[in-house]
């Protein structure tokens, strides 16, 4: 599909003319039809006005082919799993059948656009996050030994003062094990940084806030809920789990506290 069908696409299941996504992305109506049709050609820089305007990523428009429905199945099916949903409580929430959603998430099935917003709205998470390429996958190994060896410790260093073998730091560092989360507690305390700093890479927290929903958004921007994350900042493994179980049941029962 060309990228002017799929400006098309768009355009159309947000309900928007072409006055007014050409308004929308500062270029003439004309010009807007001429490319739809395959007439003319968008420039990068168009191209970039045209994807913010329709909340899709422009490495979307561009493809050559429509991203393979397996890598969007996974994140709906990683990111339902995060909600605590099943696949039942999906469909219910999404209005569609639960073969479609299984299909879907195991890469056997393509949904319409229309289908993948009704999952992103129901999950609350950015279209634009579900339809961006994925990154180069972080590596954990490759991290931890880098923080490691910018402290100048050892392996064996390391593993006495987080109490654990130095066998398996290595194995960490060579990508051969996957660590317990009470393992990387336990390592990021011994080099006195957050758990987080290891975990978590500055791609990997614009592609999180990139997932997240405009209202979302806008509450991280609000100071009160910025003071209540910065109380909960320095919680342990316990007590976050804690809250996000008190979470999940408010969010499944929100109806009996209206």
């Amino acid at each position: 599909m060309s990228y002017g069908s799929k400006i098309r696409e768009f355009r159309k299941e947000r309900g928007l003319t072409l006055t007014k996504l050409a308004e929308k992305a500062s270029i003439s109506p004309s010009f807007l039809s001429s490319i739809e049709r395959g007439a003319k050609k968008a420039s990068i820089n168009v191209l970039n006005r045209l994807s913010v305007a329709v909340n899709v990523p422009v490495s979307y428009l561009v493809e050559e082919n429509l991203p393979r429905s397996q890598d969007e199945g996974n994140r709906i099916h990683q990111i339902r799993i995060a909600r605590g949903l099943t696949i039942e409580e999906l469909a219910e929430i999404s209005d569609l059948p639960i073969n479609a959603i299984t299909e879907y998430e195991e890469g056997n099935r393509k949904l319409g656009l229309a289908d993948i917003q009704k999952l992103c709205d129901a999950l609350n998470v950015n279209i634009s996050y579900l339809l961006s390429k994925g990154k180069k996958k972080y590596k954990l190994s490759d991290r931890l030994r880098s923080i490691r060896e910018a402290q100048g410790l050892t392996v064996t260093a390391l593993a006495d003062k987080a109490g654990v073998s130095p066998g398996l730091i290595s194995q960490i560092e060579n990508d051969l094990t996957t660590p317990s989360f009470e393992t990387l507690e336990a390592i990021a305390g011994a080099i006195g940084i957050a758990l987080s700093y290891i975990w978590i890479e500055k791609e990997d927290l614009e592609e999180l806030l990139s997932s997240l929903s405009p209202g979302v958004l806008d509450l991280l921007s609000d100071s009160t809920v910025q003071a209540v994350l910065r109380i909960i900042s320095d919680f342990d493994s316990g007590e976050v789990k804690y809250l996000f179980s008190y979470i999940e049941f408010f969010k499944r029962h929100s109806n009996l506290l209206r």
